[in-house]
């Protein structure tokens, strides 16, 4: 199969566990069964790709997956240019007319939503959700799988089973997942625990429970018999992973009533397949109820009970916990429990975003000092958090006016994660109050600045609280500055470093934030500034006519303004005019002033075009300086480190990278690279053990483990540190030889 292939068909796919792939699969099959399409599906195997997930052929028929399904090479081929169904609005101009043009074209559609019915513009809602289901007589099953599809009907038949969808697994398990709060997919034992009293008080009530963590099954099979397990239903069952997972997930559509999480792709394409209903177990309980359960778990949190699993299990209650005792007026009681899990050894780096959130609640911003303090002094490797403590340690610099440690705060902040809502939210109260300018930032253009009421999202409750801090000397009632900070990610992708989702390089993702541009941005309609930043957008769209045209009319109307020549040089760069790009580079860096930005940008362009001296030259100040650019850093350490006269150079400026990026998997692997260069073999091995044992050593942080021990003749450390990770040990070996 080639791209060729999927031209002007419907696409599922979803990088997920079985209900999001599913539910993307049936939706994707409607809309191919009602308009007559081609259909394919992009099914991940590689990376973190859970087990079950694997082997489409132990779940599918293999004649069905090899006619319709591709890899992941395929799609990381067309994804970018794939349109995104949820992208297709009445408001852009989509009819059914239109849609079938687009496709007779060539084109393709892209169906990834993990949950709900996907309706187009032009449909009707309800006659869509009918269809659905019946989207599942499409799929083609292996013959283990259909056999069992008929004996759980057969089981099933004139049953009025209640389910109960308990999810865990990686989130309490997997070491990167559990590193992030999941309050819509896991929910505390509790809710379960006072839910399934009630059902029970009905003498003729079955219920049905399903999880992936068997523990959870068998302490509620244990209240009473009435209470089972899919083995205890189906009897003993030679199933592959992926096969069960599919199972499981039928078994709950025949069942009459899913109470579960709020949001499991599981549960809802259980619901979307079957004849039933599904309700939050914890909207199911009354105020009383839900009181009575969470009250229960904040005791059994204070008393360190068994039944918590592990750490991770701890970790995930940790939100409900604080949710509770800011109802009861009591969140420092929450904080105490908190940090007692810590100092006990609780290693979830959400803990200090809790923490942080805590703070602010308590009204005690101050602390959030703190627990910064506390994450940088331990080996927390989760970008999220590190970001997450930088962005609430800048809002309490702002607010005592201390400029220069906020900005400090706030770069590490954007680095981590440059489109996180609640950066974008801090870096706007910095731009209100003048702490952050295009001088002592990533060079944006100010004009591209409204006025905003709350900068901070409304709809997470810890978020909207930080819509009441301020700088010194501001108000919080009074109107923020108001930037579009994903510009800034597409000017500076160089110098930004961070490896995106996929969704910032859709086109049609990238067409929807056009269009909210346009919009946002209306009263600048014929000024240069919303010229040149349509310009951005559609040269990422691959708009590359239409993106020059937008520079080359920004600059005649301001032909001083340092960013658009920058980015009329990025387009011409990709179109191979490279002495008029660099041209375009050097007149902005000279308009723009000395910056590290421009002048690690210009460094680079100039390596690739074979100036290597004037590379150097640039390169040599910028070991020198003293700037707060992370990327920039690292950047520069990697130029040193190609002489090997400066490795010990290299490894300094790398440790400058590294005080504020603290944990980031990318620093960490160069330098324990540069480690072993320096033939420092004790120290290289240490920082890689870290990478791995956090779960953070990627497929080609193995490859490179292999090849330095490799080279030492010490192939069994490699061959350990792999067997404490994911890969395959083979597949390191095969790659790394390639």
């Amino acid at each position: 199969m080639t791209p060729a292939d999927l031209k002007g068909s419907i696409i599922s796919h979803r990088n997920d566990r079985m209900g999001g792939r599913m539910i993307a699969m049936l939706n994707a099959l409607r809309i191919t069964r009602d308009y007559d399409l081609p259909f394919f599906v992009g099914w991940t195997t590689g990376g973190r790709t859970s087990e079950e997930m694997r082997d489409p052929s132990a779940i599918f028929d293999a004649d069905w997956v090899a006619k319709h399904f591709f890899d992941t090479d395929i799609l990381s081929g067309i994804y970018d240019d794939l349109i995104d169904l949820s992208t297709l609005t009445g408001h852009t101009g989509w009819t059914a007319d239109k849609f079938r043009a687009t496709l007779a074209g060539g084109e393709s559609f892209l169906s990834g939503a993990a949950m709900g019915v996907t309706v187009l513009p032009w449909e009707d809602h309800q006659a869509v959700a009918a269809r659905l289901p019946q989207a599942i007589d499409s799929v083609q099953f292996s013959a283990p799988v259909r056999a069992m599809i008929e004996r759980i009907d057969t089981v099933f038949a004139g049953t009025k089973l209640t389910a109960y969808h308990i999810r865990r697994g990686d989130i309490i398990y997997d070491p990167i997942t559990s590193n992030k709060l999941w309050p819509n997919k896991f929910i505390p034992r509790e809710f379960y625990e006072q839910h399934l009293a009630q059902t029970l008080r009905d003498p003729d009530a079955r219920v049905l429970i399903f999880s992936d963590t068997p523990v959870e099954v068998d302490r509620l099979r244990a209240v009473d018999p009435r209470v089972q397990g899919f083995d205890d239903l189906l009897g003993d069952t030679d199933l592959t992973p992926g096969a069960r997972d599919f199972l499981e997930l039928f078994a709950m559509s025949r069942c009459k009533r899913i109470f579960g999480p709020p949001s499991s792709a599981f549960s809802q394409t259980a619901m979307t397949i079957g004849d039933c209903t599904l309700q939050a177990v914890e909207d199911a309980l009354s105020p009383a109820d839900r009181a009575a359960a969470m009250d229960r778990m904040t005791d059994r949190l204070e008393a360190r009970s068994e039944l918590f699993i592990n750490m991770g299990d701890v970790g995930q209650c940790l939100h409900f916990l604080i949710e509770r005792q800011k109802e009861k007026g009591d969140p420092a009681r929450a904080r105490r429990i908190i940090r007692a899990y810590m100092d006990d050894g609780l290693d979830k780096s959400f803990a200090y975003q809790l923490l942080c959130e805590l703070s602010v609640a308590t009204d005690d911003l101050p602390a959030c000092e703190t627990v910064r303090a506390l994450a940088y002094a331990r080996p927390v490797y989760s970008d999220d958090s590190m970001s997450t403590v930088n962005t609430y340690s800048a809002l309490y610099q702002m607010s005592v006016g201390r400029a220069d440690t906020a900005m400090d705060r706030l770069h590490a902040a954007f680095w981590f994660r440059p489109l996180e809502n609640v950066v974008h939210g801090a870096l706007n109260l910095a731009l209100t109050a003048d702490i952050l300018t295009p001088q002592n930032f990533y060079p944006f253009d100010p004009v591209m600045t409204r006025q905003k009421g709350n900068v901070f999202p409304q709809g997470k409750k810890a978020l909207a609280e930080l819509n009441s801090i301020a700088p010194k000397g501001h108000d919080p009632e009074d109107r923020s500055d108001f930037h579009m900070w994903d510009l800034v990610v597409r000017d500076w992708r160089l110098t930004c470093g961070k490896k995106l989702n996929r969704a910032f390089t859709n086109k049609s993702k990238i067409a929807k934030s056009l269009d909210m541009l346009t919009r946002a941005f209306s009263k600048l309609d014929g000024n240069p500034a919303l010229t040149s930043a349509r310009g951005v957008l559609l040269f990422a769209a691959g708009e590359v006519d239409e993106a020059l045209e937008c520079q080359r009319r920004a600059i005649a109307a301001s032909p001083d303004t340092p960013i658009y020549r920058k980015r009329i040089s990025d387009i011409l760069f990709t179109q191979g005019a490279d002495k008029t790009a660099l041209f375009q580079l050097r007149k902005a860096s000279n308009l723009m002033g000395w910056h590290p930005t421009y002048q690690a940008e210009l460094g680079w362009r100039l390596w690739r075009m074979k100036e290597r001296d004037e590379s150097w030259t640039i390169y040599n100040t910028l070991a020198v300086s003293d700037h707060r650019f992370i990327e920039i850093h690292l950047m520069t350490s990697e130029m040193l480190r190609r002489d090997t006269n400066r490795l010990e150079e290299s490894l300094e400026v790398l440790n400058r990278a590294l005080a504020p990026g603290h944990g980031a998997q990318r620093l960490l692997a160069a330098k324990a690279r540069l480690l072993m260069m320096l033939e420092r073999i004790d120290e290289g091995r240490a920082v890689y053990e870290l990478l791995v044992d956090c779960g953070l050593g990627t497929e080609h942080t193995h490859v490179e483990i292999y090849r330095q021990f490799s080279a030492l003749g010490r192939t069994d450390i490699a061959r350990d540190l792999t067997a404490r990770s994911i890969y395959d040990f083979d597949m390191v070996c095969e790659m790394a030889e390639s």
